[in-house]
């Protein structure tokens, strides 16, 4: 007897729904987000405006938002507004230090990226993002509060999507990826990877990164590097290696691979925790065939990059990371330049009993609900 489908952690066709979802579903929405009427809009470079309305403009268009959907981007764009005059205005009254040699981890989602970013970050070497850092980048709130309002937002987001840290943890004290900085200028894959806009995808494929990564590297001014090593990850910098070396020409890249079609459905599948969280339009086939395009766009052009630049370049495979992962970080702090020693040694040891498989239960998605043609019932992360 042939075993019964594994019923996938992020389901489709009923994707759920708790009370306080249908509540915000059923009462009246917010209206479509006008970013000329927002807060902080002048502080807008005229670049980076048009992009945010270009943005905008798909999403009413194409997302299918829900309420909630609809809640979310106003809260993002505000943030993203706030964070453009709180920084800026830093800058006029201060003077920040530029970053230095920071170090990149490159890699798709289901890579080992996580797993090499969290033992990496467990060091006094390296400085990373703490998740609650990334919302309110500039704010002058004490940071007791910067961490709860952070951690009632994760709450809320684990609630609306029960299967969501099942396929991506994140930690409210770090380290966390930077793609939360990344989306400040309107110009990020991350953003279709929330919502279905095709047309923004398309304008992906000739858009400019440099503004993003200017605007970065003065967020992480702000945030300081606390006398370390910035260590930054994301799945979204293989976009954008060009500019990432435009912006930081002494950056060193940790480029880590797995085979594409072991990662492209798992991608999928976090895609549709996103788009069932905000969206009425989640489409299994529709996820499959735009992640495959756009993760196939991105690896060629960041291969490109790296191919010229091999001197920057540390090149690991998942299962080294998985099979040999002290052998694999004494490798990255030669890499680095840096020494290996045994206060290392003991942190990485002591990350490694924390990052442990499955932690908060297994990540199940269906092949077939993403490439219908491929014959498979389920499949574990």
């Amino acid at each position: 007897m042939k075993d019964a489908p594994l019923a996938a952690t992020i389901d489709l066709h009923h994707p759920h729904r708790s009370l306080l979802g249908r509540i915000i579903e059923a009462s009246p929405g917010p209206k479509k987000t006008d970013l000329s009427s927002m807060k902080y809009v002048d502080a807008l470079a005229p670049d980076v405006r048009a992009a945010g309305e270009f943005l905008l403009d798909c999403i009413e268009d194409t997302a299918e938002l829900n309420n909630m959907g609809r809640l979310m981007v106003r809260n993002m764009f505000s943030e993203i507004l706030q964070n453009h005059f709180q920084i800026n205005e830093r800058f006029r009254t201060q003077h920040f230090e530029p970053v230095k040699a920071p170090v990149f981890i490159l890699g798709l989602p289901r890579t080992g990226s996580t797993y090499l970013f969290n033992m990496l970050g467990a060091t006094d070497y390296f400085r990373t993002m703490r998740h609650w850092e990334t919302l309110k980048i500039a704010s002058r709130k004490p940071d007791f509060l910067k961490r709860f309002e952070a951690s009632m937002a994760l709450k809320m987001m684990h609630h609306l999507s029960p299967g969501f840290r099942t396929v991506h943890e994140i930690r409210l004290e770090g380290p966390e990826e930077c793609t939360r900085p990344l989306l400040n200028c309107f110009v990020s894959q991350s953003f279709p990877g929330i919502f279905h806009i095709p047309e923004y995808n398309e304008f992906l494929d000739t858009a400019d990164y440099l503004p993003t990564y200017e605007f970065f590297h003065k967020q992480l001014q702000v945030m300081g590097s606390q006398d370390k090593r910035w260590l930054l990850k994301s799945p979204i910098h293989m976009q954008s290696v060009d500019s990432v070396l435009k912006v930081f020409p002494d950056a060193r890249f940790i480029h880590l691979h797995r085979d594409f079609e072991e990662v492209v459905c798992s991608i999928c599948s976090l895609t549709a925790a996103y788009r069932c969280m905000t969206s009425y339009r989640h489409i299994g086939p529709e996820i499959g065939s735009e992640v495959r395009k756009y993760l196939t766009r991105d690896l060629a052009n960041g291969q490109a990059v790296l191919d010229a630049n091999k001197e920057k370049v540390l090149d690991l495979h998942y299962k080294q990371i998985v099979d040999h992962p002290i052998d694999t970080i004494k490798e990255v702090f030669s890499f680095v330049g840096a020494e290996y020693d045994a206060a290392i040694d003991r942190s990485i040891r002591k990350e490694m009993s924390v990052s442990v498989p499955n932690k908060y239960g297994k990540h199940i998605y269906r092949v077939e609900d993403y490439f219908p043609s491929d014959d498979s019932t389920g499949t574990e992360k």
